[in-house]
């Protein structure tokens, strides 16, 4: 395999690419072979029954176990997480034209400027999506070793076979070869798992810090032409076309996060919604005074990756809006525009109007995303957390 420089797009997005091709869901060139193609297809197939053959039986396994409150928030950490992640593949395949666009445009965007001292205003910010991609899929990866280990050591200590995640399948497979190969099949539907929801909810992040780059390189451009316009005297045609490229820039990136909401937002909307439900059941398995240790740390990894999930959204888009935001006092403290024309101040004078109105990405009822987000999440999964344990010690109380 070629090795990528440091200085190309594909370098950063490498891992991305890694992840949703897994599961088929990377945006497939239109110069691909048809077999490439039709595999990329059936890779996309597989991964949609092999995420609905472990959804289905937990569904049932909630039904079957409906009244023991423990079983049933062990169920509903998983099934929620599967359930994300499958919504979250059809839909980006209904809209594969539209992701493809946006992945298109991503790639174009990269190459706007050709000054190496230039790029490094969003190839830093890039650098950071790539880590915190590599991150993130450890974090996931840690999740699965916590479950598969806990799954052994309960089966090794109690004599007692415990699948990694609790499922019902409508009949006893607690004896061989059944249970083994059950077992086997959790591990690669859950790695496959974990491969579609970093590859998916990874690239929405990458593609925002990209984006919060491009604004950045306005920002450079906007004190390179302050620092031309200082310097007499100056070059009014060459300073026309730099003014004229940084507005039409900004533009440009302004009409890329409209498409970047008009994508993502259905996606972001049912992540959010459904965190605090992940974050309350996976807090009920960590506080559960029966659980045992390697249970809690199962939990415990859990509810930081949920947390990490939720953040992949509210930090990228904290970022854009500050970014956003910057052009406009970038554009007022840093250039000279009382030196300017009357034509000219208007020009600048209108993208400072439009910088105040930052950009932002929304989740329908969240308005902008921001780390102010995250606590609204909590704050729903406490009001949860409080319901169930009401809900427990009334079905105490019964029992008693």
């Amino acid at each position: 395999m070629k090795e990528l420089s440091n200085t190309s797009i594909d370098y950063y997005i490498l891992p991305n690419k890694i992840f949703c091709s897994v599961v088929g869901m990377w945006p497939i060139d239109e110069k691909s072979s048809t077999s490439s193609k039709i595999f990329a297809y059936f890779r996309l197939i597989v991964t949609v029954i092999l995420y609905s053959s472990i959804l289905v039986p937990q569904i049932w396994a909630v039904v079957v176990n409906w009244g023991n409150i423990q079983t049933v928030t062990e169920i509903g950490t998983a099934l929620t997480s599967v359930g994300q992640v499958l919504y979250k593949v059809v839909y980006v395949t209904a809209r594969r034209e539209k992701a493809r666009k946006l992945y298109n445009e991503m790639r174009c965007l990269w190459d706007s400027s050709d000054d190496p001292n230039e790029k490094k205003s969003y190839e830093q910010i890039a650098y950071w999506a790539r880590t915190v991609t590599i991150i993130f899929f450890v974090c996931l990866l840690c999740n699965v070793t916590f479950f598969l280990t806990s799954a052994i050591i309960n089966y090794l200590s109690n004599d007692n076979r415990h699948l990694p995640f609790i499922a019902w399948y409508g009949t006893d497979i607690s004896a061989s070869p059944k249970f083994e190969i059950v077992f086997f099949c959790q591990i690669l539907i859950s790695i496959g798992g974990i491969s579609g929801v970093a590859g998916i909810d990874c690239s929405i992040m990458t593609v925002i810090l990209h984006v919060a780059g491009q604004f950045k390189l306005i920002k450079t451009w906007m004190n390179k032409i302050g620092i031309e316009i200082n310097r007499e005297p100056i070059h009014l045609e060459k300073f026309e076309i730099d003014l004229f490229k940084c507005i039409r820039h900004h533009q440009r990136i302004i009409h890329v996060v409209d498409d970047i909401n008009n994508l993502f937002t259905p996606i972001l909307f049912m992540q959010l919604l459904t965190s605090g439900i992940e974050i309350c059941l996976t807090g009920y398995g960590m506080l559960d005074n029966g659980a045992a240790i390697i249970d809690m740390l199962k939990f415990m990894c859990y509810f930081i990756s949920m947390t990490v999930e939720i953040l992949l959204f509210c930090w990228p888009s904290e970022i854009l809006v500050h970014e956003s935001e910057e052009v406009g006092h970038v554009i007022y403290f840093n250039l000279p525009w009382y030196k300017l024309s009357p034509i000219h101040r208007r020009h600048l004078c209108l993208m400072i109007i439009r910088a105040q109105r930052y950009c932002s990405i929304t989740a329908l009822t969240f308005k902008a995303l921001s780390i102010q987000t995250l606590t609204s999440v909590f704050n729903t999964a406490a009001s949860y957390f409080t319901l169930l344990r009401q809900m427990q010690q009334d079905q105490i109380s019964t029992n008693t």
